[in-house]
């Protein structure tokens, strides 16, 4: 694999994403049949979700030759998405970047071949009357959480902030990790500012805030597309056609918001338009794309290496290339 590239511009790069939006989806080309493949979410359709569904909605995909069947995740997680893409179960998945990094440490054959998100929003959900507004008010406090790999970043949110960890109790709640805190069973809840706020916003804490990760010193990344190391190394056209086409479908996603909540309600029924509308916003308003689309910066990748290492015991983690977790090669050339 070649190392990472150098940026482009922002716009130049959603051009060139959204080439097809002017005229349309092209007609599938003859130099590939239909070729099927598949992509795992990592949850129930969420925002991050939305543009791959608009992608196969306007035939990006199968202006590539695929055929792409989407899967929700359905409490799977990103840990349950990269098991399935080891074990070959499906093409692609969506992965947080840090995890998908722990996971290649630990010997996963994945690669993540694309960003969705640059910047994950990631941190501590609170309620307005909890009273803390630092990491030290956080010492005695309750911290509910899923039990999955974000709890390895709060630690090191503690420590960079000089906190010491066993002054911070951490509860594991699976999947009620939210309710524990709107309910006042825990003082906050581990989340991101990105689908977490917005929900405990409507579970009725409705001037909940979020004491951001990347705002008290620690790094911080969103979720990408992750494959199969074979599939990257013996199939790269076909990844790269993937890439293409989903490129084109976060563009198409960005230009109109409104279609894009839509489309998704057409695919998957169950979406409710005025919860998942302001959390597409959020992808442009907070500045979460990558610039250009689809770049994984390599800077970030060296940090969340440093972080497992340190944090998650993983000292090896210093010694894997950055481009055997992440890669831009499937990325359009200028």
């Amino acid at each position: 694999m070649k190392t990472l590239r150098s940026r482009g511009g922002w716009v130049a790069g959603l051009a060139v994403a959204a080439g097809v939006l002017i005229g349309g989806a092209t007609l599938p080309s003859d130099a590939w049949a239909q070729e099927k493949v598949s992509l795992r979410f990592s949850w129930k359709v969420g925002a991050e979700h939305v543009p791959f569904i608009v992608a196969k909605e306007k035939g990006f995909y199968a202006a590539e030759g695929l055929d792409v069947t989407l899967n929700e995740g359905m409490g799977l997680g990103s840990g349950g998405v990269l098991k399935l893409v080891g074990a070959k179960e499906e093409t692609f998945g969506i992965s947080q970047t840090a995890t998908t990094l722990k996971a290649v440490v630990r010997g996963l054959p994945v690669v993540q071949v694309m960003t969705i998100n640059s910047v994950g929003l990631n941190g501590i959900l609170l309620k307005a009357d909890s009273g803390i507004k630092a990491p030290k008010d956080l010492i005695g406090k309750t911290i509910a959480g899923s039990g999955g790999g974000m709890i390895d970043i709060m630690q090191a949110f503690l420590d960079v902030n000089n906190v010491p960890v066993n002054q911070v109790k951490y509860v594991a709640t699976g999947t009620g990790r939210l309710e524990s805190m709107v309910a006042g069973r825990a003082d906050g809840a581990l989340g991101n500012g990105f689908n977490d706020l917005l929900d405990v916003r409507l579970m009725g804490a409705k001037d909940a805030t979020i004491l951001l990760f990347k705002d008290w010193g620690v790094p911080e990344s969103g979720a990408g597309v992750v494959a199969h190391a074979d599939t990257v190394k013996q199939n790269p056209e076909l990844v790269r056609r993937f890439v293409r086409a989903s490129l084109k479908g976060i563009a198409a996603t960005v230009a109109n918001f409104d279609e894009a909540v839509a489309i998704s309600k057409k695919h998957f029924p169950m979406v409710d338009p005025v919860v998942l509308l302001p959390r597409l916003k959020l992808l442009k308003d907070q500045s979460m794309l990558p610039d250009p689309l689809g770049w994984q910066d390599p800077k970030v990748i060296e940090a969340l290496k440093e972080l497992s290492a340190k944090y998650d015991k993983l000292p090896q983690a210093k010694e894997i290339s950055t481009d055997r977790i992440a890669t831009n090669d499937f990325l359009p050339k200028k």
